[in-house]
Formats: C-alpha cells, sequence, structure tokens
C-alpha cells in the first residue's frame, strides 16, 4: 500500500472512534431478553435504506418501512447473541427505553468504504434493507456504525409508531412465482432459506427450480448441513427477466434482467453482486425467508456475498455449487475468506485488533484464542503445515482474510479458502454454521 493510502486510512480510523460519527452512544445494559409477545405482532417491518459516502464520510437515509406478513426468526432469539456486523440495528421500546431487539447486518457501502476510490474521496450510493419485528407500540430505532477498534457508535436514530401511515402496505408482485422445495416446520422453528431468479427469461422456469434442486441438494450433502437438514425450510422465487444471464462490465456483456446483477463489482473480475438491495427483498418477501441466495444464470464462474443479508452464485460454471455453499458461509454465517489477496480493500482488518469473525484471528494464546475449546492437544501456534495428517489439525495456520502474515486459520485447509470439493468446512467454520443454526432454529 502506498504511503498516500496508509496515511488516509489512518485519518479515517482516528475519525471514525471519534464524536464526527457519535451521535450517542448506546446505554449497553444487562437485561432479561424482552417477551416476543409483550412487544411485537408476527410481522415484519423491511426498512430500505440509502448509505452515501466514501471513506471518511457516510450519511444513512431510510427511504421506505414496508410490512412483511410474517417475522421468520424464531421469537425467542430477540438479541443477537453474536459480534458479527459492521452495523447493528437496534429497537427499543419508546416508553420505557428498553432493548427489545437487535441484530447484525452487513452492506456493500462497508466494502466500498475501504477501497481506494472511496479513500481518494469519491463519494457512491448504495442500497441495503434490514428488518425488524412489527412493534405493537411506538418505537426508537437506532443504527450503529462499527469502529476501527470493534467498539460500536450510533450512526442513525429515528422515532417509528407502527400506526403511522408512512408504513407502506403492499401486496407482493404477481409476476413473482414462488415455490417450494422443502417444508419442514414453521417459520419461527426453522431456518428459512429462499432461492431468487435472476437472468432467467419466462422460457428458463423449469431451469430455475431444477438449479435451485441442484445447490439443495449439494448443499445438504455437506457437513453440518447434512445432518440439519430437517431443520430448514426451502423455497424459490421466480420471476422472468428481459434477457439471460447478468452483466459482465469488463467483456462488454450487458443483460436487462430482473435483479441488475453483476460481475466486476469493486472492480474484481469474478466478484458477482447486486446493487439493487431493495428489490431483492422485495421480491424475496413473497415468502418468508431468513437469508437469501441469488441464482446467476450463467456459465461464468463468479459469485458474492453480503454477510447477513444475501449470497449469489453462477449456476453453470464447474465450480458453481462449490462457490454456492462457500458464499452462503459469508452470508449466512459471516464467515470470513481463508484465502491471501486477490481483492480491492485496503487494510480490510486493521493491525492489531482481533477481528469479529468466528473463523480468523490474530490471537496465539492458546488460551485466548475463539477456537481454544477446538485446538488440537499439544499443537502448536502458530501452527506449521509440516505434519502427515495437518488437515486434521486444529491450530494457527498464517494466512486468512487476504493477509499472508500476522492473520490466522484454524485449519491447514477449508472450504473458506479453497475449491477443492475434497475438503469440507474445516471443525471451526462447521462449529459456526451450526451455531447460526441453532440460532434460526432452536431446539
Amino acid at each position: 500500500m502506498n504511503r498516500a493510502i496508509r496515511k488516509s486510512l489512518l485519518w479515517l480510523w482516528a475519525f471514525m472512534a471519534t464524536s464526527c460519527f457519535v451521535v450517542g452512544q448506546s446505554p449497553e445494559q444487562e437485561q432479561e431478553p424482552a417477551s416476543f409477545e409483550d412487544y411485537f405482532h408476527d410481522k415484519a417491518l423491511r426498512l430500505e435504506l440509502y448509505q452515501c459516502g466514501d471513506a471518511r464520510e457516510l450519511v444513512t437515509t431510510l427511504q421506505n418501512v414496508s410490512l412483511e406478513p410474517c417475522w421468520p426468526e424464531s421469537p425467542k432469539n430477540l438479541l443477537t447473541p453474536f459480534p458479527y456486523g459492521k452495523f447493528q440495528v437496534k429497537v427499543w421500546d419508546a416508553a420505557s427505553n428498553r432493548l427489545i431487539y437487535s441484530k447484525g447486518f452487513d452492506t456493500l457501502f462497508a466494502e466500498y468504504a475501504t477501497t481506494k476510490p472511496a479513500i481518494l474521496g469519491t463519494k457512491r450510493v448504495f442500497q441495503t434493507t434490514t428488518r425488524i419485528p412489527f412493534p405493537k407500540a411506538a418505537i426508537k430505532l437506532t443504527i450503529e456504525r462499527r469502529n476501527w477498534d470493534n467498539s460500536l457508535s450510533i450512526i442513525f436514530t429515528e422515532k417509528l409508531d407502527p400506526t403511522e401511515f408512512r408504513i407502506r402496505r403492499e401486496t407482493p408482485g404477481s409476476f413473482d412465482k414462488p415455490f417450494d422445495v422443502q417444508i419442514k416446520g414453521k417459520a419461527h422453528d426453522c431456518l428459512d432459506l429462499v432461492f431468487l431468479a435472476e437472468g432467467y427469461t419466462a422460457s428458463q422456469e423449469d431451469k430455475f427450480q431444477s438449479d435451485v434442486q441442484k445447490m439443495a441438494d449439494y448443499l445438504f450433502s455437506a457437513a453440518p448441513y447434512t445432518t440439519s437438514r430437517d431443520r430448514f425450510n426451502v423455497r424459490g422465487v421466480f420471476r422472468a427477466s428481459e434477457e439471460f444471464g447478468t452483466d459482465q462490465p469488463h467483456r462488454g456483456i450487458f443483460r436487462n434482467t430482473a435483479l441488475n446483477s453483476s460481475f466486476n463489482t469493486l472492480d474484481i473480475d469474478r466478484y458477482l453482486l447486486l446493487e439493487d438491495n431493495h428489490r431483492m427483498h422485495q421480491m424475496a418477501a413473497c415468502v418468508p425467508y431468513d437469508t437469501i441466495v441469488v441464482l446467476v444464470n450463467t456459465t461464468t464462474y463468479g459469485g458474492g456475498a453480503i454477510c447477513l443479508d444475501y449470497c449469489v452464485c453462477s449456476t453453470d460454471s464447474s465450480h458453481s455449487q462449490m462457490v454456492f455453499v462457500h458464499e452462503l458461509g459469508h452470508g449466512l454465517a459471516y464467515l470470513a475468506d481463508e484465502y491471501v489477496g486477490n481483492v480491492s480493500y485496503n487494510d480490510m482488518y486493521p493491525a492489531g485488533i482481533e477481528p469479529v469473525e468466528p473463523n480468523i484471528t490474530r490471537q496465539l494464546d492458546p488460551n485466548q484464542i475463539k477456537w481454544k475449546s477446538l485446538l488440537s492437544k499439544g499443537v502448536a501456534l502458530p501452527t506449521l503445515p509440516t505434519s502427515n495428517n495437518v488437515e486434521r489439525i486444529v491450530g494457527a495456520f498464517e494466512g486468512a482474510g487476504y493477509l499472508s502474515k500476522g492473520m490466522y486459520r484454524p485449519q491447514s485447509s477449508c472450504w473458506m479458502g479453497s475449491a477443492n470439493p475434497k475438503e469440507g468446512f474445516c471443525a471451526v467454520c462447521e462449529d459456526a454454521i451450526q451455531r447460526t443454526i441453532d440460532y434460526y432454529s432452536p431446539q
């Protein structure tokens, strides 16, 4: 990294930690979880947001609030147990100022803010969406942003009355065609996974259904999903695109598609995402869902994810199923990439700061490392890949989070760092995925 960019990043980190970003600190208080029945209806409010800025500035605005017919998450888990997300939405009962809901989320803006154009001052606007349960009484809504040191500062506050006229109560469009792949229980009791069609023409509806089944079958053949299959509801939503495929700007290819997906996100050829985040959530909302998978009808290799929101993958490359499972690891369980380099980010993980992702660490103290309960007996930290059974050893292998030095992954190989179908997830990633399944589908 050149000196000018590093200087800008240091300025940014200092700026984010000061009151320039702080509207007010969240009064984090120990409390008993609120009762869902006391504070919420079994419906959801979809909050459609815009984020505008660069590496130094961020403005977050609330564009629309829409009512969805059900709240899909478990009513037992109203306060997130995970330290995940570059942002966190919190809901406070206005009368008592009691925290009654919290959830982390990431945005495409958070990734853009680490890139060279953002550091040099180019401002961009991005859509993002988060949801909360539909409150029975007036609430205070806050959105917090994670600072460079992982602390959280409030960047947005809004008062919301559930009776006010601006809450949109629209009927989903008749052009969306939902279908069931497997239904194992009520939305509250299961992890609800929805696949959305992107780049399929009207004549390709059967192909989309076949692609959904192909991806679902592959997912449930992999640990830990295999043993938890009966805790998933899986659905698809078909919406026809005018043209098949997706945009590939680096090849001069542009397609008129339902969700306006594109390769070349953040100038990375293989990075396949979409910027019409609001439209995507509107499409998904015709069924109960906890996490979204967008299947893009193309043979070109690629995919992407916005953690705790959605993931995208192409359908017809030789690695499509592997890409899907990898990207779902990001979108669902907040797993970090375990490979090195080949990204547009600048210092995604600041030096000296422990990342919140469950599968990468800077910590080499065996009594402090986040996966200490899974460490192999007597393993050295850092762990050198010299043993004959190194693939089975859980330790701390250097090279992860795009960094070749100073960041460590739990095992020598894992699907979060490799596309080898024979490897599978490492023990730590399996554990993190399982904890996420347990959160959405408590037993």
